[in-house]
């Protein structure tokens, strides 16, 4: 059977996360590396002190200290970008509120809005509040705790070593003892790009463990994947993450370059808002007649698409320059292509 309790007295630590930071797969990792039972901080497995880490997003009003929070000297910590983290977050709400299965639904665009309006603002309050927490209670004494990027442990590149690091952190926990580092690869596999993993499985759930079990997982859900800012929630964003970048970016490097990497994805979803490009209006290209229009969400992968795209089509042209080729995050697509058509035959 696994995971296992521990035998003996183990040092438990916690794995914190604001809400939507991929707290079930780092349970799910946890748990795969060590073969030991991970718990919760509303203790909902009923483990209690047994337990190799407690997920918890204190000081997240989702979240809570244990009763034992005196005995626990060390943290694991996830983070993610919150312009992606906290519309997570309110997918796991709205599973909730309509009664479906956790991990399966994202919320309608106009669900999202609506709530956004209300209540994004608070959520980067309280992004900032959870960083902040975790900097403090662990103020010079890094080696007790561990940041760990959401977007880095996912990587296909640099996750597995992501993996390593978070193993020889618990490895550093008295009665923990890790699997071994050559295996971690094979196991971050397993969890974290299970679907991959499944693609070349013939028999679903075969020889998978059961907390290893895809349905775990948020990437799951099914529904609409825009989340649309105003201006003024990501200008908010931006100079909450240049706040803790100021606070914490000297005291930890790693966390510093985390954020700069985040506040630097929220600049371009800001200009992207209040400058959108326009589409290309450029003389036909002689013996060309067709232009393609690329209508693409931020930040997903666009440039290399359109690099793709002017390989295929437009091979002389430089760098970003096709006369062929339009990016554009407009999604009304029929009104998009009557005011484009009349222009090529």
């Amino acid at each position: 059977k696994w995971p296992q309790p521990p035998e003996e007295h183990i040092q438990t630590a916690y794995a914190a996360s604001y809400p939507g930071c991929g707290a079930r797969m780092s349970w799910n990792l946890i748990e795969a590396l060590t073969g030991l039972w991970t718990g919760d901080d509303w203790d909902n497995n009923k483990r209690g002190k047994r337990v190799v880490t407690v997920k918890t997003h204190y000081p997240h009003d989702a979240g809570r200290l244990v009763d034992w929070d005196d005995e626990i000297t060390r943290a694991l910590v996830v983070v993610r970008n919150p312009m992606n983290a906290i519309p997570s977050f309110f997918n796991h709400i709205y599973e909730i509120k309509n009664n479906l299965a956790i991990h399966s639904q994202r919320a309608p665009v106009s669900d999202w809005i609506e709530w956004r309006d209300r209540l994004a603002e608070g959520q980067i309050r309280k992004y900032a509040k959870f960083v902040d927490y975790w900097m403090e209670r662990f103020d010079r004494h890094d080696g007790d705790r561990i940041f760990v990027s959401y977007e880095t442990l996912t990587d296909d590149n640099d996750g597995p070593g992501e993996a390593v690091r978070i193993t020889n952190f618990l490895a550093q926990s008295e009665g923990v003892d890790p699997i071994a580092l050559e295996s971690v690869p094979c196991v971050w596999r397993a969890v974290v790009k299970y679907k991959q993993q499944a693609s070349v499985t013939k028999e679903p759930g075969a020889g998978v463990r059961r907390r290893l079990d895809p349905r775990h997982h948020d990437s799951q859900r099914s529904g609409p994947t825009e989340r649309p800012y105003t201006p003024e929630l990501l200008d908010a964003m931006s100079q909450m993450l240049g706040d803790l970048i100021k606070r914490w970016g000297d005291r930890h490097l790693r966390l510093r370059k985390t954020l700069e990497g985040y506040r630097k994805d929220v600049q371009i979803a800001y200009l992207a808002v209040t400058n959108p490009a326009p589409l290309a209006d450029r003389p036909q290209t002689p013996g060309k007649n067709f232009h393609i229009v690329q209508a693409s969400l931020p930040h997903t992968g666009s440039t290399v698409l359109n690099n793709l795209l002017a390989g295929l089509f437009d091979p002389d042209a430089e760098y970003k320059k096709s006369s062929m080729i339009s990016i554009t995050h407009d999604f009304d697509l029929l009104s998009l292509y009557k005011r484009e058509r009349p222009k090529y035959n």
